[in-house]
């Protein structure tokens, strides 16, 4: 009888994932406990069925939730990053590679290009983010935190410069410019 049941829910599960109900499937899995060798095949399919559509997250999150193997994981998770690339949403590529484990290179790829454009709008402030979350090199963010001194100093916020020169450790002519403007 227990055979059956799992039997059942297995053949739900497969129904669930065929229509695209991934949550409902989870589910299916979760409250029947279903081991993951009976359900190889519909996640396959529906991982298949995504990678053909170009739902490339998507693939990627079914092949770590189903423990799909890892180059199937990879491969749909690399083509989502490189979407995410062209689309310009490098942050979220970064974070993305992270995430799924993507190849270093991939990651400070993706920051290094989320840094140069923040740079490029002016959005010193978030370059100088990017470059201490990804740990890019020592030099991007000295150039991002000397533009956003720069920046505050012109604006007459001296006070947040000087901030900003002690935090990212400027030039001491620099921590003294600001200092001379507050006093």
């Amino acid at each position: 009888m227990v055979d059956s049941n799992l039997a059942e829910a297995a053949r739900q599960f497969t129904i669930k994932m065929n229509l695209g109900a991934y949550q409902e499937a989870a589910k299916i899995k979760s409250d029947f406990g279903l081991p993951s060798d009976m359900l190889m095949e519909a996640v396959r399919k529906a991982y298949d069925a995504n990678m053909k559509k170009g739902d490339y997250s998507l693939a990627a999150d079914l092949a770590r939730k189903y423990d799909l193997p890892a180059n199937l994981r990879l491969e749909a998770a690399e083509r989502s990053f490189n979407r995410k690339i062209d689309s310009e949403f490098y942050h979220a590529a970064a974070d993305y590679a992270k995430e799924y484990g993507l190849p270093q290179d991939l990651v400070r790829q993706a920051a290094v290009q989320a840094f140069n454009k923040s740079m490029s709008f002016g959005l010193v402030k978030n370059a100088a983010k990017i470059a201490e979350e990804f740990e890019l090199p020592p030099e991007m963010l000295l150039q991002a935190a000397t533009k956003s001194y720069e920046l505050h100093m012109q604006a007459g916020l001296y006070r947040k410069a000087l901030k900003i020169a002690q935090k990212y450790r400027l030039p001491q002519e620099m921590v003294a410019a600001a200092e001379k403007k507050i006093s």
